[in-house]
């Protein structure tokens, strides 16, 4: 229980507490092996423990020492370890919840499109998604600066807003709610 505890007060970042839960830990564990050397009641050689320690035996204090820093150094690499697996298992839950219908990471997709700069990749990989996942993602694109929706005709007519005559937005599947304003 105590070394459970104490890794989880590391994985809080309780460092001060868990070294005090760990000391206490290999107190317990040294009066034990005491009792159990001695093959008397753990209750009954405590005494005979803290006067070893109060007494500074060398070589006892020298084994408690060594034997606290390597339970100390166990428990925060059990945290780190703990840390890193919930890390993973959080990013590949949201790598889940942004999977498509068909499998593909819309977010991966786009990128790929993005760093080869193809336009017609990019509307392949629109068109495969659901609508208002498209549009969300392609607002994201534009709003990040990622694409200029329309940029030729906004070259051209410098100040006008971007509209829906831009050949990647009308890609995007509508959905049966929607009307069509492209005319």
């Amino acid at each position: 229980y105590l070394v459970i505890w104490c890794i989880d007060l590391e994985v809080e970042e309780k460092c001060a507490l868990m070294e005090q839960v760990a000391h206490q830990t290999i107190v317990m564990q040294f009066i034990l092996e005491l009792a159990k050397s001695l093959k008397v009641d753990p209750r009954a050689c405590f005494r005979q423990f803290f006067t070893k320690i109060k007494t500074a035996d060398r070589q006892y204090m020298e084994g408690f020492n060594d034997e606290l820093e390597a339970f100390k150094e166990r428990v925060r690499g059990r945290a780190k370890l703990r840390i890193e697996k919930a890390m993973k298992e959080y990013e590949e839950e949201e790598r889940k919840k942004r999977l498509g219908p068909g499998g593909l990471d819309p977010i991966e997709e786009l990128q790929k499109c993005f760093d080869v700069k193809d336009v017609q990749m990019l509307q392949d990989a629109i068109s495969k998604m659901d609508p208002t996942d498209a549009k969300y993602h392609m607002q994201r694109c534009i709003d990040s600066g990622l694409w200029v929706p329309n940029s030729k005709a906004s070259e051209a007519k410098e100040g006008e807003e971007a509209g829906p005559g831009d050949p990647l937005l009308e890609s995007v599947p509508k959905t049966g709610d929607e009307k069509d304003v492209s005319v």
